[in-house]
């Protein structure tokens, strides 16, 4: 942590070192996506990266049309090896990016897919002409290995009736593992493997058998002292985020915690980064700076929602370390964080948006978010939204009194906007046009429209907030009733006021 007291030229370099650390495009190389998509024809392709693997917030860093053959390229740069989504609508796939050429089939999910409950729903990509030893094969494969190998154990586990300590396997124990079996497991992968040449995969080779050590039974010390004591943290390996993960899980409050609770709430509360992982570095599998400075971060992340610290003071440690740490990554991880824990959350602002209005002229939507609000984000090609729109016509004649509404149309051109508008006269109040754009989406985090939010003014009080045919109702209830009583006519008083 750099010192007040630090020579300005010193802080300098800093800076610069760390701003090229973070900067997306240092070093990029282009790559080069040829897409086919046939049940995509007229919808937008888009490609994320992932800003880092332990947040998973993403950057959207290419985009293209799906042409009337089902076909579309997108090119974007990256930098070494970056994990990525495909999304058309409300599909997405994984995949990992180099610099180069890829060659990839969008599938549509399977008929009877059921739609997740963020609204998305997850597709294999198919890749054609990919290179056996392309990182999207390999690991594809190994990830494939660890699966079963573990399904085995567990299975195995299950015959024999009973986890480590000898009882019945519940849903919350965990199943006897053998280390004669892993280890045996082990040199057949490395053996399999043998002539592959590529440092990141091998990493992940490493780690993927790393975590199937971890677990019940298993001397922590030994773990840390084979895959961790003196390397460097490996920030960009999914196998390795994956086994930091499992190992420090809960680690804050089994240790720094439990030693010391007062002064580690006290530090919280003061928003001192340097005093919390002053207390996480007693911990002697923490003297590496940067490894103790990441698991300080996983652990108030992770505690962010429970009433054991002070959610400002967390929120303040967040910011400090994004602004300050010496270790460019967990600069990026602690920014990430902070966006995660605020934006479009309860309490916090909506954040700003480029929209314009129905003149076309650019216009700020906070200008018209006064009192009790109701922002509903839609389109004029979106079918489903009809019969929540209709719905939200229903609820504003019996509650427009006490909640004002305000859309946002992402619709393709302002001249659809127009034709909707003029179609629907009853939905009347000020609409925006922000266009087939998928950075508002972004911003607002949402994935699929129809998508409403609540507000007090610009703050955020439900977000998302529950669809208007479907629990909106009882809550624009519970703010009329609120309203008329604080509204009761006295012999003093004139008409109630409108929110």
């Amino acid at each position: 942590m750099a010192g007040p007291g630090q020579h300005p030229i010193v802080r300098i370099l800093i800076a610069l070192v760390a701003w090229c650390a973070l900067c997306p495009h240092a070093h990029a190389a282009p790559v080069r996506i040829e897409l086919t998509a046939a049940v995509h024809a007229g919808e937008r392709a888009l490609l994320y990266r992932y800003l880092d693997l332990f947040t998973l917030r993403t950057e959207l860093i290419g985009q293209a049309e799906v042409d009337a053959d089902g076909k579309a390229v997108i090119e974007a740069n990256v930098t070494g090896t970056v994990k990525a989504q495909l999304r058309i609508g409300g599909i997405h796939g994984g995949l990992w990016l180099r610099p180069g050429t890829y060659r990839i089939t969008f599938p549509p999910p399977p008929p009877g897919t059921p739609r997740s409950l963020n609204g998305t729903t997850e597709t294999i990509l198919e890749f054609r002409d990919l290179d056996r030893m392309d990182v999207n094969a390999l690991l594809a494969d190994l990830n494939q290995r660890l699966d079963d190998f573990a399904m085995e154990e567990v299975a195995t586990s299950r015959r024999l009736g009973s986890d480590t300590a000898g009882r019945p396997e519940t849903l919350f124990l965990n199943p006897t593992k053998s280390p004669a079996r892993t280890d045996s497991f082990a040199l057949k992968l490395q053996g399999y493997y043998n002539g592959v040449r590529d440092p990141w995969f091998l990493q992940n080779l490493e780690y993927g058998i790393a975590g199937l050590r971890f677990g019940p039974g298993v001397n922590d010390r030994e773990l840390f002292g084979k895959y961790l004591k003196g390397r460097p943290v490996l920030y960009d390996v999914p196998e390795y985020v994956r086994f930091i993960q499992a190992f420090f899980e809960e680690h804050i409050m089994r240790y720094p915690f439990r030693k010391n609770e007062a002064a580690l709430v006290n530090a919280v509360r003061a928003a001192d980064p340097d005093s919390v992982r002053t207390l996480f570095a007693e911990h002697d599998l923490l003297k590496d700076d940067a490894l103790c400075e990441l698991v300080m971060l996983m652990g108030l992340h992770a505690q962010y929602p429970g009433k054991t610290f002070d959610r400002k003071g967390i929120l303040g440690i967040l910011d400090r370390v994004a602004a300050t740490s010496m270790h460019p990554e967990n600069r990026r991880i602690a920014a990430n964080m902070l966006w995660d824990l605020t934006t479009m959350r309860p309490g916090g602002r909506l954040p700003p948006l480029v929209l314009r209005d129905l003149s076309g002229q650019q216009a700020r939507i906070d200008t018209v978010l006064r009192g009790a609000t109701c922002l509903v984000v839609t389109a004029a090609w979106c079918t489903y939204c009809e019969q929540e729109l209709v719905a939200l016509e229903t609820l504003r004649k019996e509650y427009g009194q006490v909640i004002n509404v305000v859309g946002i149309s992402l619709d393709r051109s302002p001249q659809e906007l127009e034709a909707y508008v003029h179609a629907h006269p009853d939905r009347d109040w000020p609409w925006y046009f922000g266009g087939d754009n998928a950075v508002i989406m972004d911003q607002l985090r949402i994935r699929t429209i129809p998508a409403f939010f609540l507000l007090n003014g610009d703050t955020l009080a439900r977000a998302p907030a529950p669809p208007p045919s479907d629990g909106l109702a009882p809550i624009l209830h519970k703010l009329k009733v609120q309203w008329e009583e604080e509204n009761k006519l006295r012999p003093d008083q004139g008409p109630p006021r409108r929110r």
